[in-house]
């Protein structure tokens, strides 16, 4: 999303004249993005110089009634409109950045049959599969510089409102059949959250706050995109726009005179349960296939391995694998074991004292000593959770756990087991033994001084005080507001709250919100 943001932003100061109005149009700078941006060249306002007019004259310029007429012959859910403003976008897919659409064009069957096949399960438009190619160019590791990754560009938290999975290994962000499926799942949100796809696009892109605002400056009530189109962001004012662009551009390339002679296609795959340790080098020369090869068609890896924690983890390889994997996959698996580096210990020198062995032993006896007042709980990890949060709630160190878990990082996973060092709770017949033992002696003290049986009946609170337990109060539950977080975002996250209460206990006045702030929830 945040991806599509930057695109559209340079996009839109390329594209954009006047072109409400009728101007003389004049050849502006090259402006190159970062990599982020698929290093797209945007001329603004670019025409052809006089001495390149022949080769001008090779690209077809299409009246306006051309494209138009074309438009409507598209079938389409979603509306396509035709104004001056996308007039812009379509010369700027087809004449001004044609490598933009020919390198489109060479990826499409890599991702559009995946994209259908999600869309189609989801009961969705088909054609929504162009947003992608606005997102991230058909790029599966396109990152923004705010953090945005992946086909869908999805915010970290906004993927995990959606349970794609980010850690040290691998971030699901970049998983095309994953992310795919959790934009089916948000588009489907925004869509019924306005009732209006178009609407439902520009709340993807800059956020439902943002076009509810923009509903509200137009009047309120109910609005299409055009009708709001002057109050949202910048960036957003162009995003359906090149979204509809894109469209034409890739269903009338050819009248454009727009091919590619590299088309790529996806492979058929199979998946490897993985429950082990992997190193991906050896993993891949066991299959008689490239590192590289392998890490394309699992894009969502960040390592040149995987740690002995995973469990479950699902890698695919190509269909043709799989005989050399039915014969030989248990020895395929053991020698691509990984094994994380154990620390390397330091030789002693002659002059150096013996006492080492003193320290070897001292950890030895100190677990037996304590072994009758410690019991071992089981822990499995929430989302969310980090040790030193796990450490914090149960009263031990961060070093503890990696310790009795034989951790080499503080990075776990989600439904990753661990094992918790905890005084074991007292026997409850030894309690009840020791209250009574009180309460005999207490009565026996008063039975010395005033025999009166009244006096031995005021004995018996003693034995409630020593009984009752305190019950722990609950926790404060404070959140730490990241970037692209929104009211509506957080209130899914925690359960039983929502928005208006978020703004209640904090004393909003708004739904605006910035990173770092802190949020009370609970």
């Amino acid at each position: 999303m945040k991806f599509g943001k930057l695109f559209l932003v340079t996009l839109f100061v390329s594209v954009w004249q006047p072109a409400w109005a009728d101007s003389e149009r004049k050849p502006g700078l090259q402006k190159k993005l970062s990599k982020d941006s698929v290093s797209l060249k945007l001329d603004s306002a670019f025409t052809f110089p006089e001495r390149f007019f022949s080769f001008s004259e090779l690209i077809p310029n299409e009246p306006d009634e051309v494209i138009q007429d074309r438009l409507s012959c598209i079938k389409s859910s979603i509306p396509l409109t035709f104004n001056p403003f996308v007039r812009s976008y379509v010369d700027y897919f087809t004449i001004r950045n044609r490598k933009y659409t020919r390198r489109m064009l060479e990826r499409e069957n890599l991702y559009f049959p995946l994209f259908e096949k999600y869309l189609k399960k989801h009961n969705m438009p088909e054609e929504l599969k162009y947003l992608a190619v606005v997102e991230s160019a058909l790029n599966p590791k396109a990152k923004s510089h705010v953090g945005a990754l992946g086909l869908w560009q999805f915010m970290p938290a906004t993927g995990g409102d959606f349970k794609l999975v980010q850690n040290a290994y691998y971030d699901e962000r970049m998983d095309p059949e994953k992310s795919t499926e959790a934009a089916c799942k948000f588009l489907r949100q925004l869509h019924n959250m306005f009732g209006d796809w178009e609407l439902a696009l520009a709340a993807y892109n800059c956020g439902p706050g943002n076009v509810r605002k923009a509903i509200a400056k137009a009047g309120g009530g109910k609005q299409t995109f055009w009708a709001i189109f002057p109050y949202l962001p910048k960036e957003t004012r162009g995003y359906v726009p090149s979204f509809t662009a894109v469209m034409y551009a890739m269903n009338y390339a050819g009248h454009h005179k727009i091919t590619s002679d590299s088309l790529q296609f996806a492979i058929a795959t199979d998946t490897v349960l993985l429950n082990q340790g992997i190193d991906l080098a050896k993993f891949s020369a066991e299959l008689n296939m490239s590192p590289e090869a392998l890490k394309n068609l699992n894009p969502s890896l960040k390592k040149d391995y995987l740690p002995e924690t995973v469990r479950n983890f699902a890698i695919k390889v190509p269909a043709e694998k799989r005989p050399i994997l039915a014969q030989n996959r248990s020895t395929i698996l053991d020698n691509s074991r990984y094994f994380s580096p154990k620390p390397v210990q330091p030789k002693l020198t002659p002059q150096e004292p013996e006492p080492v062995m003193i320290a070897k032993q001292a950890p030895e006896k100190q677990p037996d000593s304590s072994a009758e007042s410690l019991q071992k709980l089981p822990y499995t990890v929430k989302r969310g959770d980090f040790l030193g949060k796990i450490a914090k709630e149960h009263n031990v160190t961060v070093e503890d756990l990696k310790t009795w878990n034989n951790l080499k990082s503080t990075n776990v996973m989600v439904n990753q087991k661990l094992v918790i060092h905890q005084p074991a709770v007292t026997d409850s017949a030894q309690t009840t033994a020791l209250a009574s033992a009180e309460v005999k002696t207490t009565e026996e003290t008063v039975a010395e001084t005033k025999p009166a049986p009244v006096q031995i009946a005021k004995a018996s609170p003693v034995k409630k005080t020593v009984a009752r337990k305190v019950a722990p109060k609950a926790p404060i539950i404070i959140h730490s507001v990241q970037p692209g977080d929104t009211l509506w975002n957080i209130s899914k996250k925690y359960e039983g709250i929502t928005v208006e209460e978020i703004k209640k206990k904090n004393n909003l006045k708004t739904n605006e919100l910035k990173p770092g702030q802190k949020l009370v929830i609970s």
